[in-house]
């Protein structure tokens, strides 16, 4: 676990799972096989399964800590939940232990922070317990972007309870009813080192929250991006975008924005080295990992 200092603050990754998943021919409908192969010598096996081109992907946490409060960005996949994917399903990890191992119990937590509500960023927003699922973080608030939040309420509504592989009723509306989460704009500030930003496309109401002390910063991107070749290829959007070209939009401009600002990029499952400081590189861009 890598421990990085900025400002006054402390930004900690927690993983839950890490491994090679998805051929990035199924992965990026734009996909150009010799595009990807002018970067594989520095992607595998890291970032890149050899022999197999797989995309190593990381299902993980990030832990902040300000001078003022605990925040958890993006809560992975949960224990106990059944879901589809079979690397997904019914998890039993020592998720909660690791948190704990960094200082970081969960009744310390202030504020959970979802980037976005797809499956495997809200699962440890609860737990099970005596046959229901209550929140996991008995004394944390749990912000939630209202067009977001919005989304996905109506997708409940005419689609029924397996939308968002049943995640939305065991992860998102638990913490609803029992009145723990908040709905914010991007002009809700819970802490005075953090401000949030649009880049809808992933999903309707997807955001970054980017943290900041002086001329120091950090952009937490949940899944604007999945997978560093798409820092190179930024039109390279995901076959789970909601709207492709959009997302490809508020990837460019996510890019943008971290060159401008300078801020240390961190993704939501970007292995290994999984933060860095993006570079403008011709009409594209490449990254500086942080290790």
């Amino acid at each position: 676990m890598t421990v990085r200092k900025l400002g006054s603050a402390i930004i900690e990754k927690v993983e839950e799972i890490c491994g090679p998943g998805f051929k990035p021919t199924r992965m990026f409908p734009r996909f150009s096989q010799q595009a990807f192969d002018a970067h594989k010598s520095w992607m595998v096996p890291e970032h890149v399964e050899a022999g197999s081109d797989r995309l190593v992907g990381s299902v993980h946490t990030w832990i902040v800590k300000t001078p003022h409060h605990t925040i958890l960005i993006d809560t992975c996949l949960g224990n106990h939940k059944q879901r589809q994917n079979p690397g997904w399903n019914n998890l039993n990890t020592p998720f909660l232990e690791r948190l704990a191992a960094c200082g970081c119990p969960a009744e310390s937590v202030d504020f959970v922070m979802c980037t976005h509500l797809h499956v495997d960023h809200v699962g440890w927003n609860t737990q099970l317990k005596d046959g229901r699922w209550v929140p996991t973080f008995p004394n944390a608030k749990y912000l939630f972007a209202k067009r977001e939040y919005a989304h996905w309420e109506t997708e409940r509504k005419t689609k029924g309870a397996n939308v968002n592989d049943g995640s939305f009723d065991d992860s998102v509306l638990p913490v609803v009813e029992a009145g723990r989460a908040v709905m914010i704009g991007t002009d809700h500030q819970p802490d005075p080192l953090l401000t949030l930003k649009d880049y809808p496309g992933h999903t309707p109401g997807s955001v970054a929250i980017n943290l900041g002390d002086g001329d120091r910063k950090a952009c937490f991107s949940g899944d604007i991006m999945h997978h560093p070749i798409q820092v190179y290829y930024p039109d390279w959007s995901s076959q789970f975008c909601w709207d492709q070209e959009l997302s490809a939009k508020s990837r460019r401009l996510l890019l943008e924005d971290c060159v401008e600002s300078q801020a240390l990029l961190c993704p939501a499952h970007f292995p290994g080295a999984n933060a860095g400081y993006i570079k403008r590189q011709g009409d594209a861009f490449r990254i500086e990992w942080d290790r």
